[in-house]
């Protein structure tokens, strides 16, 4: 992981986190690492670790098993999927077409290049 200067650490640790559970790689239910494990891991002190979980836990995405650790909440992907699916919509989306606007590009030509892009990705 590579830590940014402009975001605290904890929040880059918890999104860090979070794109896990979105891809897959924390399934639900699924245990994470300890936060004694995780500051050794990346080199971090303990209290920026458990402040990133404190959120995580927070948000709904983690819950707390007492003598158990961490786990990743049933309902954390589809969470995190419908809110950054709505973050796309708004944000992404919005962006893409005033950037296109800027540059003249109609909307059937930005319908295109979608297409042909959409088809591109893996």
């Amino acid at each position: 992981m590579n830590f940014d200067q402009k975001t605290p650490i904890y929040q880059q640790l918890a999104e860090s986190i979070r794109q896990d559970i979105l891809s897959g790689a924390l399934p639900a239910e699924t245990a994470i690492p300890s936060v004694r494990q995780i500051s050794v891991e990346y080199g971090l002190n303990p209290q920026t670790v458990l402040n990133a979980t404190q959120l995580l836990i927070q948000e709904g995405l983690l819950e707390k098993r007492r003598g158990l650790g961490m786990f990743v909440q049933s309902s954390a992907r589809k969470q995190l999927n419908r809110s950054a699916s709505d973050r796309f919509k708004n944000e992404t989306i919005q962006a893409l077409v005033q950037e296109a606007q800027l540059l003249s590009i109609s909307q059937a030509d930005l319908i295109k290049l979608i297409q042909k892009n959409y088809g591109e990705v893996v």
